[in-house]
């Protein structure tokens, strides 16, 4: 652990800030050329019909298939999903660049977020003990892996359902028309949250092998963790969107639990040597 002043850990602060923008400017450079595809990809569900859509036809053909008399009892008549191609509108004249300029930043933060992992690691490591800092191998690897796999759970099996729901409500007197900003600026806020989320149990994991926290701890503030995930989701006007961000944040609660109580919990450092004290004072030499 290394004593450092107020002035000092400021200066820390700002080389580690520095480090990080300039990470994240040129993931933005590099994602720049990318964004046409990106904005293609998350538009996606407008076009073809959701992993859940798929999965449930599935189910109910092979229903169908090998229980013959039971779906026809039940009325199941299996048909492949359909999705009316939609288009995003807009209605500024720089709208599209706009938007255009928000997914190369998510995704150049995307690009950039080991680099600015280990930023925050080296501004914490002046705090841990020597032993402690050997977790930078573990925490920047498995950080990055964790919020690309929030991303990746979100993009396919949250964002179609989301989506789908909404465009459920269409109808003969009922027709979307989506804005380009709002459709974008809705799912790189719900991307970055989900990347957030996903990275709650390497969180606690390296807390509890720091000693700040323990499995009994995270066990006994479920209730809390439950709030604050209902907290959190509460800031999505609908009901879906809410319930798609406050299960799997608590999921990842729970998965911390668990994570913490297998490899988490801190060990005790190995006792030094004992060297046994005189009391009588050091030893002198006898004469015979």
């Amino acid at each position: 652990m290394t004593e450092m002043s107020f002035l000092e850990h400021l200066q820390e602060l700002r080389k580690r800030l520095i480090v990080s923008f300039i990470a994240l400017f040129i993931g933005m450079a590099v994602a720049w050329p990318l964004t046409h595809t990106v904005e293609r990809f998350i538009q996606r569900p407008l076009r073809e019909p959701s992993f859940t859509q798929k999965i449930n036809y599935q189910i109910s053909s092979w229903v169908t298939r090998t229980f013959p008399a039971l779906s026809k009892n039940l009325g199941l008549k299996p048909e492949p999903p359909k999705v009316s191609p939609h288009k995003l509108n807009y209605m500024a004249p720089l709208e599209p660049f706009f938007v255009q300029m928000k997914i190369s930043l998510i995704t150049g933060l995307a690009l950039a977020f080991p680099v600015i992992l280990y930023q925050l690691w080296l501004f914490l490591a002046p705090a841990l003990y020597e032993h402690e800092r050997k977790y930078v191998y573990f925490f920047v690897p498995f950080g990055t892996l964790a919020f690309l796999l929030g991303d990746v759970f979100f993009i396919y099996l949250v964002w179609p359902l989301i989506i789908s729901f909404s465009m459920a409500y269409e109808s003969e007197v009922l027709y979307s028309m989506l804005n380009l900003s709002q459709y974008v600026n809705f799912c790189l806020r719900l991307l970055l949250l989900f990347g957030l989320i996903f990275e709650l149990p390497l969180i606690f994991l390296i807390l509890s092998r720091t000693g700040l926290v323990t499995a009994d701890f995270l066990k006994s503030q479920r209730r809390l963790a439950i709030l604050l995930s209902a907290v959190v989701a509460a800031f999505h006007a609908d009901l879906v969107t809410m319930l798609v961000v406050a299960i799997p944040m608590y999921l990842m609660y729970e998965i911390a639990i668990l994570l913490v109580r297998l490899v988490g919990e801190r060990r005790p450092a190995p006792a030094a040597a004992a060297v046994p004290a005189n009391p009588s004072g050091p030893d002198l030499p006898h004469n015979h």
